[in-house]
């Protein structure tokens, strides 16, 4: 069964002839053939809790709003499923409040209910996460849990073909870095004579303190609308 479901997912791939059209596709796949409300494909390294990794492709702004939220907090599903290698499988989010603090509810009141985020990764290699979301609670089904893991082996491949140049290079301008991010963490670094680690969790404990997301954050500072005090 899986081997025909594998066939078909790839049939349907085979329109697309680059990486970045590719990782698009098998987000939308992830929307009609898995039944989830949206989708996302996040490259991470060995600093995604820390602010690294880039949102590579979102089927809808919510996935972008989760994405943002993710990086602000630095505690969520994706990230869990990425340190560990494997899927966080997150049905009825409402019933994991504790499990992602700062996370859960600001994601629950974008739309979320439920999260599915798979690890891309290559034996030891890690790659990045394929996360799904719906806003509706309730489990995959098993059909549906094969497909998303199907779809998950695609991305890994895509990515891991892009990143090692067995394919043409096409991902970096897709690829949101969060430029502003760094830009105004290296600020707030020189401000306040502080570590650039130390001026990222500044940055992201006022984003988190105001309900704001990092990106809204780092623009203010950019421009000079805001200005982080030791107070933060």
């Amino acid at each position: 069964m899986s081997a025909d479901r594998r066939e078909h997912l790839q049939n349907l791939l085979a329109e697309y002839d680059n990486a970045a059209d590719l990782l698009r596709g098998i987000c939308d796949l992830c929307v009609t053939e898995v039944a989830v409300s949206g989708a996302r494909a996040r490259v991470l390294g060995a600093t995604s809790v820390n602010g690294g990794g880039a949102l590579v492709y979102s089927s809808d702004e919510l996935g972008v709003r989760l994405d943002d939220l993710a990086v602000t907090v630095g505690l969520a599903p994706c990230f869990d499923a990425f340190e560990l290698g494997r899927p966080v499988l997150v049905p009825y989010l409402t019933s994991d409040s504790g499990r992602w603090p700062g996370f859960t509810a600001d994601a629950v009141t974008a739309g979320a209910a439920a999260l599915f985020s798979f690890p891309l990764q290559v034996g030891g290699v890690r790659l990045g996460v394929l996360e799904m979301h719906r806003r509706s609670a309730g489990p995959l089904t098993q059909a549906q849990l094969t497909d998303a893991l199907l779809l998950a082996d695609a991305a890994t491949d895509t990515i891991f073909d892009d990143v090692h140049g067995v394919a043409l290079l096409t991902l970096s301008g897709l690829v949101d870095i969060h430029a502003e991010v760094h830009q105004a963490t290296g600020m707030v670094a020189v401000d306040m004579r502080v570590s650039l680690a130390e001026a990222l969790l500044r940055i992201r404990g006022h984003a988190f303190a105001h309900h704001r997301t990092l990106t809204e954050v780092a623009k203010e500072i950019i421009e000079r609308r805001l200005r982080l005090d030791d107070g933060e």
